[in-house]
Order: C-alpha cells, then sequence, then structure tokens
C-alpha cells in the first residue's frame, strides 16, 4: 500500500473536509482528490462517499487500521535511520561526566564506532530519549517512565566538601550526623528537583534536618563559599578530579550515592543494544 495515499486518506477521514485536508497536506483540492482515487484503485474498493461526506465500511477498516499502519511503517524508518548512523548519541549529566568518561571511552573502543556525548540531566535524558534524539542516556536520578528501560550500572558516592581546616577534614570518613550543627550550603529545589530529593534523603536518613545559610546552584561557587568558611557542602564524588584550593572532599561514614543506570527507550530500542549492555557491565563488574 502507498504510505503516502494513506497518510493523505487518514487526514481527510479526521476532517472529513476537501479543502481542509488538502491545506494541512499542502495539496490542491484536485491533487487531493487524484490520491484518493488512486488509493481506491490499488485496493479495489471505495473508501468514502463525497455528499454528505461519509466513510464507507472499507473506508472505516481502513481508518481504524491504517494509523497503527502508518505508525509502525515511521517506526521501522527511524530504526534504519538509527541503525544506519555512524555514531551514537550518549546523554551524560555534566557533573558525572568526570566518572563516566572511562566508560565511553571503553564503548567507543570496544564498538569501533564514534559516540557522541551530549551533556544533559536525567529529565531532559528521558525527553531526548522519546523525541528520538539520543541512543542512550546514563542517568543518575531515578527514572519511572513506562517507555524507558533502564538497567543499573556502578554507583556514585555523595561526598562532604569541608574547608580544610575543619575539625573533620582529616578524617578518611565524615559521619553526617556529626555535622548537623554545621550551616549547609544547598543547591535550589528548582535547580534540580530529583537530585535535590536525592540529597534531602540523606539527610533524612542520618536523622536531622540542615540549617541551610545558603542556596547555591554551581560547584565553583559552592567550593569557593566552602573555602571562605561559610558552610559545608554535599555534592558527588566525580568532583574529586577537581583541585580545590582550601577545601576538602570526604566520604561519608553512611552508606550514600547516586545510582548511575543506563537507560533506553523500550520500542523501538536503540542500535547495538547487546553490545552496549555488554561491553558497560563488562567494565563495570
Amino acid at each position: 500500500m502507498n504510505l503516502r495515499r494513506l497518510r493523505c486518506f487518514l487526514v481527510l477521514a479526521e476532517e472529513r473536509n476537501f479543502h481542509r485536508a488538502a491545506e494541512r497536506l499542502f495539496l490542491s483540492q484536485p491533487g487531493l482528490t487524484q490520491q484518493i482515487r488512486a488509493l481506491e484503485r490499488e485496493l479495489g474498493v471505495r473508501l468514502l462517499e463525497r455528499r454528505p461526506f461519509r466513510l464507507t465500511p472499507a473506508g472505516e477498516v481502513l481508518y481504524r487500521e491504517g494509523r497503527a499502519l502508518l505508525e509502525r511503517a515511521e517506526a521501522l524508518k527511524e530504526r534504519v535511520r538509527r541503525a544506519g548512523r555512524a555514531e551514537l548519541r550518549f546523554g551524560v549529566p555534566e557533573n558525572l561526566l568526570p566518572d563516566l568518561m572511562p566508560l565511553l571511552d571503553h564503548l567507543r573502543r570496544g564498538l569501533g564506532r564514534a559516540v557522541e556525548i551530549l551533556e544533559m540531566h536525567t529529565p531532559e535524558q528521558v525527553k531526548a530519549l522519546k523525541e528520538g534524539r539520543l541512543d542512550y542516556g546514563l542517568a543518575g536520578l531515578r527514572v519511572e517512565d513506562p517507555a524507558i528501560a533502564k538497567e543499573p550500572l556502578l554507583k556514585v558516592p555523595i561526598v562532604v566538601a569541608l574547608p580544610e581546616d575543619h575539625p573533620w577534614a582529616r578524617a578518611e570518613r565524615v559521619p553526617l550526623r556529626a555535622l548537623k550543627d554545621e550551616p549547609f550550603l544547598l543547591m535550589p529545589k528548582e535547580a534540580l528537583p530529583p537530585l535535590y530529593e536525592a540529597f534531602m534523603e540523606v539527610f533524612r536518613r542520618a536523622g536531622f534536618q540542615p540549617k541551610v545559610v545558603r542556596e547555591v546552584a554551581r560547584f565553583p561557587q559552592a567550593v569557593g563559599l566552602v573555602a571562605a568558611g561559610v558552610g559545608v557542602y554535599l555534592t558527588l564524588a566525580p568532583y574529586r578530579v577537581f583541585p580545590h584550593p582550601g577545601v576538602v572532599l570526604r566520604p561519608l561514614l553512611e552508606e550514600a550515592a547516586l545510582e548511575v543506570a543506563l537507560i533506553y527507550p523500550k520500542a523501538p530500542p536503540p542500535p547495538s543494544l547487546e553490545e552496549v549492555r555488554a561491553l558497560l557491565k563488562a567494565l563495570v563488574l
């Protein structure tokens, strides 16, 4: 069945008017009429009556089932396009990129193809996956979307940033409960609500609410304020790779971490799924 003609028929069946349907399809009315007649000849049945406009029983069947057929055809085209691209597109949160680069480099070598990295927080990754703008995501926050598959990969510890002269600065691990009377710097909830909630859950498990003296959205600003003695700050372990004059990063005594998961659309599945899954899990296990 000619899919262009099917699309014309479906629009006409929705509009129930040749003039409006032709405008939606950027066709002239005679051009639309020709498409419908050609479809009827192809199928060997009459699909509609013009005056008054109504679908025939055959037209009703085609209208009910034709949209699903068109959607499957479009999904197939997208799978073919994605499989034929030279690179895979991965979404990665900016704050996790330092720890995840070894995974991505391992993936490039194992697949023998380019991996394009797009910096996106988890909610942005989910949206891009559903819109076909990403093949995979490495998500640091919980994903509860029925259209998205998720497979746990690794855990990234949550650490505390302290001034280098702080009493706990030399400890190998810091009990968060010992900091309950400290002034805290905290990211604003509106900056990234899921990450904010993840940090608040760490405080709840420690049995206290932090005394927040300042909301800070960016890590460099927070580190400067910690060095100045304004407060202490919870953050993620990947930032340990950067030098922080006047500041030390210490793991918490309590187990506190963000789980990083491989996420991807369930339908259609992304290209090279089995290879990607195997390569990533081989490195982190």
